[in-house]
């Protein structure tokens, strides 16, 4: 007989828990029951903490209220977790060091069924305690508050305070990084851009190319370019075109998209 699996979905978008649910129910090696579906953090937290009978959750990484990671710093999560995300570049390899499953969005069938598969293996071959520290050891790492906040600039033989929020992007320029901020003022910066890349929060940067990190609410417009590239025009506009190769323009749209 088929075990039944007891599911939560956290999830804001109605039509992608439409999507799982039709998914799910054509795997017909699995019996599924789907007890619970929340929509935010906040509601999250209060379901978790009625000590629900839940084998597996899918868990989407960005809600309306915030990053689903805050779940884990609020309550103990008492089972394992597939996490599903548009976004599949930072995040995701830390997911594969720690051994936790994902599904980028739109979901794959075949991905789906392979998810599942993985979590059924892992519940036999370790504790469920074990396998929930893990997903914890991956919110601890991820937690927005480790993402750069600000930036200490020298300003006419001062020091002054840049809000990351305020930041349009930064680039390289004669072998120098350069900030440049949404109010169009501009400021030499002693840092290396891949550092850089990685300190800031992903969902809001995007490393263009080798001398562009862009942040989402700089770009107004996309424009198809020669052999599958593309333009991004930004706000203040760049001192020159910030092109993304072919071999990203994918990845992109699916992070512009998000």
């Amino acid at each position: 007989m088929t075990e039944l699996i007891k599911i939560a979905i956290v999830e804001d978008e109605d039509s992608a828990v439409s999507r799982l649910k039709k998914e799910l129910s054509r795997l017909d090696e699995f019996s599924f029951e789907i007890i619970a579906i929340c929509k935010s953090i906040s509601e999250s937290v209060e379901w978790l903490g009625s000590s629900p009978n839940v084998d597996l959750i899918f868990l989407d990484i960005r809600l309306t209220d915030g990053s689903s990671f805050e779940i884990f710093n609020q309550i103990d999560v008492p089972c394992p977790v597939i996490f599903t995300t548009a976004y599949d570049e930072f995040a995701l390899k830390a997911f594969k060091v720690n051994s936790v499953d994902y599904l980028l969005k739109p979901i794959d069938p075949n991905d789906l069924e392979t998810a599942v598969k993985q979590y059924l293996k892992q519940k036999l071959s370790d504790n469920e305690s074990s396998i929930i520290h893990r997903i914890q050891e991956v919110a601890k790492e991820l937690r927005p508050s480790e993402y750069r906040s600000s930036f200490l600039v020298s300003y006419r033989h001062k020091m002054k305070m840049i809000n990351v929020a305020d930041v349009a992007y930064l680039y390289i320029k004669e072998r120098a990084v350069f900030l440049r901020m949404k109010d169009g003022q501009e400021y030499l910066i002693e840092f290396f851009l891949d550092d850089l890349e990685k300190q800031l929060n992903p969902v809001q940067f995007y490393r263009a190319n080798r001398q562009f990190l862009v942040s989402r609410s700089s770009i107004f417009e996309i424009e198809p370019y020669f052999n599958g590239r593309l333009i991004l025009l930004v706000k203040p506009e760049a001192y020159t075109s910030v092109i993304v190769s072919k071999e990203k323009a994918t990845h992109f749209k699916r992070w512009a998209d998000y």
